[in-house]
Order: C-alpha cells, then sequence, then structure tokens
C-alpha cells in the first residue's frame, strides 16, 4: 500500500510537469498532431518513469544480503499458523478504508466505462447500418450532434443539410481515420486505476480538445471552406451532448475550435520548444529514482567499525538487558541454547526504534499469540545488514515502508513465547547472526 501510494505521488507529480508544460507552452500552436503525440507519450511516461530506478556504482550485490529469516525447528523459533487470529489479522485500519475506497472507485468508473460501451455496441446492433467509403453510417432519429466510435458515425440527416452532411462525414472520417477512439479507451482506463488524480481529468480533455482540431484542420481546404465550417460548428452548438467514449462533431469547446481555425500557421521552428521539457524531465526521473548501490560483499568495507547503531529501546530506570547474545540457560526449556539477540525487558507499549536507516522487508501478521516470535519486522540496511524485532505488541509501519535511523517502528509486547514484556533484537550480515552489541551500545541499560 506504501509503495503504491509514493508511486501514485510521483507518477501525479509527473503528470502535473507534462501537462503545465503543455499550457504554458504547446497549447495556443497549430501543430496539433504533435501535440496529440506529445499528450499521449506523456500520459505513457507519467506511468513508466516512477517504475525505473537509475542505479550508480552497481557492483555486486552480496551473495547473502538475504531477508529471508531462517527460523530453527524449536518450539521457541518455528512459527506455526495452525489457526490464525482471523478478527485481529483484518482490523478495520486506515489502510483498509484506503483500499476499500480505491478499489470502490476502480469499480465505478471502469462500471461506467464497460456500460458506455455496452451502449455504443446496442445502438449498432439496433440500428440499419449503411456503408459510405470507409464509414459505416447508423441514422438515428434523436436530435443530438452526430458523433463517431471507431469506423461508426452516428448522425440524424433530417436535420442537416446536404452541404452540412458532407463536412460532417469528412470531419468524423478524419476521427476514425487517425484512431481517436484508441486515445479515449486508453485514457479512460489510466483514468480507472487513477480516478483519484485531478490532473488524468485535465489531460483528458485536453486531448479531446486536440482531436477536434486535428478533424478540423483536415477539414478546411480554403477560406470558402473555412466560412461555412465555422457556420456549421456554431449550428450545432446547442445540440445534446453524446457519449464519452465517442468524438462529437459539436463539443462545449466550439468557441475554442473557431479561434484556432483563424489561426495563422505555427512555424516549423516551434518544434524545437519541445527540448525545454527535457532538462525538467531529467531533473524529475533522477530525483525520484536515483539510488546509489555499492559492492556489498564478505569485504565489505561500507559498515565501519565500532558502534554506529542506535538503541532500539531508550535507556530508562524501567528498561534493562534480561538475556545476551550468546550461550544462556533458556528461561523456559531450563537448558543450555544459543541465544541469537538480545532481549531487551521493558514496559508494554514501549515505543522501539529502528536502529538503522532501512526498509521493512518483512511484517509478520498471521503470529500465534503467545508462541514463536509473536509479531515481528524485518528491516533491510545498507552493507548486507537486516535487523529482526520480535515479540511486539503492534506495529507503527507498514510492508515496504522506508525506514529512518531513529523512527518508531512499533512497540514492546510479548505476543510470542515470553516471560513477561520485552523486545526480542536480531542482528544479521551476509546472511550470518552476528552480536548486536558489535553494532549498538547497551552500557547504558541495567542488567540481570
Amino acid at each position: 500500500m506504501t509503495d503504491f501510494i509514493l508511486y501514485s505521488i510521483k507518477s501525479g507529480l509527473c503528470l502535473a510537469i507534462f501537462y503545465g508544460f503543455y499550457q504554458l507552452v504547446l497549447v495556443k500552436e497549430t501543430h496539433v498532431k504533435r501535440n496529440r503525440f506529445y499528450l499521449l507519450t506523456a500520459l505513457v511516461l507519467s506511468f513508466v518513469l516512477p517504475t525505473i530506478n537509475f542505479t550508480l556504482d552497481h557492483e555486486q550485490l552480496a551473495k547473502a544480503n538475504q531477508f529471508v529469516w531462517e527460523f530453527e525447528n524449536s518450539v521457541e523459533d518455528q512459527l506455526q499458523f495452525s489457526e490464525p487470529n482471523i478478527a485481529e489479522g483484518f482490523s478495520f485500519s486506515y489502510r483498509f478504508w484506503i483500499c476499500f475506497f480505491y478499489v470502490l472507485g476502480v469499480i465505478t468508473i471502469l462500471g461506467r466505462f464497460i456500460f458506455n460501451l455496452v451502449s455504443i455496441f446496442k445502438i449498432i446492433r439496433a440500428n440499419e447500418i449503411k456503408k459510405e467509403g470507409d464509414l459505416n453510417l447508423i441514422y438515428l432519429e434523436q436530435a443530438h450532434s452526430p458523433y463517431s466510435f471507431f469506423s461508426y458515425v452516428f448522425l440524424n440527416p433530417s436535420i442537416l443539410s446536404k452541404t452540412e452532411n458532407k463536412q460532417i462525414l469528412l470531419h468524423e472520417s478524419i476521427h476514425s481515420k487517425q484512431l481517436h477512439s484508441i486515445d479515449l479507451l486508453i485514457i479512460e482506463l489510466f483514468k480507472a486505476f487513477f480516478w483519484f488524480n485531478p490532473i488524468i481529468y485535465l489531460f483528458k480533455n485536453a486531448l479531446v480538445e486536440v482531436h477536434e482540431y486535428c478533424a478540423d484542420q483536415a477539414c478546411i481546404v480554403d477560406a470558402t471552406n473555412k466560412i461555412s465550417y465555422q457556420q456549421c460548428l456554431l449550428k450545432h452548438v446547442e445540440s445534446k451532448m453524446n457519449l464519452n467514449l465517442t468524438s462529437a462533431f459539436k463539443s462545449s469547446l466550439t468557441l475554442k475550435r473557431i479561434k484556432m481555425i483563424k489561426k495563422s500557421n505555427t512555424s516549423v521552428w516551434a518544434h524545437l520548444r519541445l527540448i525545454l521539457i527535457l532538462p525538467v524531465l531529467f531533473v524529475s526521473m533522477l530525483s525520484f529514482n536515483y539510488s546509489e548501490i555499492k559492492s556489498m560483499n564478505k569485504e565489505d568495507k561500507t559498515i565501519p567499525a565500532g558502534r554506529h547503531f542506535m538503541m532500539p529501546i531508550k535507556a530508562s530506570a524501567d528498561v534493562r538487558m534480561t538475556s545476551p547474545y550468546g550461550e544462556r540457560m533458556h528461561p523456559i526449556k531450563k537448558k543450555m541454547l544459543f541465544h541469537k539477540g538480545i532481549d531487551i525487558a521493558a514496559p508494554q507499549g514501549t515505543p522501539i526504534y529502528a536502529i538503522a536507516d532501512g526498509q521493512v522487508k518483512q511484517l509478520q501478521m498471521k503470529h500465534v499469540e503467545g508462541k514463536a516470535y509473536g509479531r515481528y519486522i524485518i528491516i533491510q540496511h545498507d552493507g548486507g545488514m537486516a535487523s529482526l524485532y520480535s515479540q511486539m505488541s503492534r506495529y507503527n509501519v507498514d510492508l515496504g515502508q522506508k525506514v529512518k535511523k531513529g523512527d518508531v517502528i512499533g512497540y514492546v509486547g510479548q505476543s510470542g513465547i515470553s516471560t513477561g514484556p520485552h523486545l526480542h533484537l536480531e542482528v544479521k550480515k551476509n546472511g550470518e547472526n552476528v552480536n548486536p552489541a558489535d553494532f549498538i551500545d547497551f552500557t547504558s541499560l541495567k542488567r540481570n
């Protein structure tokens, strides 16, 4: 969920940059075919660019920078999922409601999209089709503006003169030949999955405008034709609107179309203005997706020696270390076993902090209360390092979330095998358990 929200923000910013450039630089120019290509390309790039990651100094990933914790088959370590706590796993948190309203929006937009498609095909099947060149003409009795969908043109010939009929058929044939209906289908699908982004609606309006400009431009062959064409536009300005998946001869942008028709052709040198988008696009791509990955192997020197990670729990009178790393007497089994981490006893609900910057790689939701590790988090760090925090009472992060050193990631509890509220912390380097005390200064903690 966190990754999708971050992706949506990035794609939304890309859309805003592309749309802002279009409105500031391109919208008033008569190179309408180029503008159509720009809008379609910008739409696709806005949703592709945030998924691309640009890396520098990428040499070799550690063979064991692996964050699948291999739990031993002991009663203490084995994770058991026989009867998951459904009530707790399916809590109506804010994430649930975000997902619920997002899916509801997708279903609503897709439902309307499918309904409009079905309506168009119903009209096609219910009426006689007359072939004229590459067009399939469907004559309707309703008094509305002519419109087209791929090669199908819907019109009422009784309200059109012979000249108007000719102009309209030419106009709609341009929509058909230039495949404007495909553009509308594509942007409707994007709109269905990103319905919450207001910029995508502006993109659709801009694309519909460009479609009309393209068709108008192809219909005007001389000055006399230009005047009669404008008169035809004005005559049908009060007509009823059509389905939103079709290209209409009339639309609410009639005045803009007339202004565009009257404009002198823009110089071909105006194409060079597209170069202006390149530096803006380059900076956006780097700021969204730049990351640096260096070699991380057994001899990795990116992790400096010494204790540079922070304490997972702030020291206080109520906080103490109850079990160190290494051989110890197991508090429940009453025999010597190797302890792969450290235990820090603290009051229930005490905040737990990320010991270093990293990303949440595992978040255990289906734990069994009182067994194994309980609720636990695994965080991946740089340099082949990873940390595990278990026995939590609740989480404060999401799966995949990036965290900073010192961020609160959860709270102390006793959700697994435990004799009282505590944090069990483990640290791995290159896939091997290491002593957390080699990286964290625990000298401020009281010890049992």
